[in-house]
């Protein structure tokens, strides 16, 4: 009964992009977060009502922020962890975060990035935290 999406952020256009999610009466988006750099680009792990800021008012919206997303960790144009125990421990620092904080951890984990084996056992591992 509760259902959400992401834009991919090369086609995001505040605030349209957040008014059109609602009017196709999502509830959640999950867009917010880094391309290049995995952690808490909304500087918190806890979804939050969206507003509006060109007609000021507030949605019935929420965002979910987006804290890891496959490529950033694993691409060489951004943080370029790899998949291996690094990039695990880097995630497992943010997966702790958002624990401690009582939060929600949200992942992006394109379906392209678990054709490679040690691509697949990654996500695994970081499904298992």
């Amino acid at each position: 009964s509760v259902w959400g999406g992401r834009q991919h952020n090369l086609r995001w256009s505040t605030p349209a992009t957040f008014r059109n999610l609602e009017h196709a009466g999502l509830d959640y988006d999950s867009t917010l977060g880094f391309a290049d750099q995995a952690g808490f680009r909304c500087g918190t792990c806890y979804e939050f009502q969206v507003y509006d800021v060109v007609e000021r008012k507030p949605l019935k919206l929420k965002e979910r922020p987006l804290i890891v997303m496959d490529r950033t960790i694993l691409d060489g144009r951004y943080m370029n962890l790899g998949a291996n125990d690094r990039a695990l421990a880097f995630v497992k620092s943010l997966v702790d975060a958002c624990r401690k904080y009582e939060g929600v951890f949200t992942v992006l984990w394109h379906n392209s990035q678990l054709v490679l084996q040690e691509e697949r056992r990654l996500y695994e591992e970081i499904m298992a935290l």
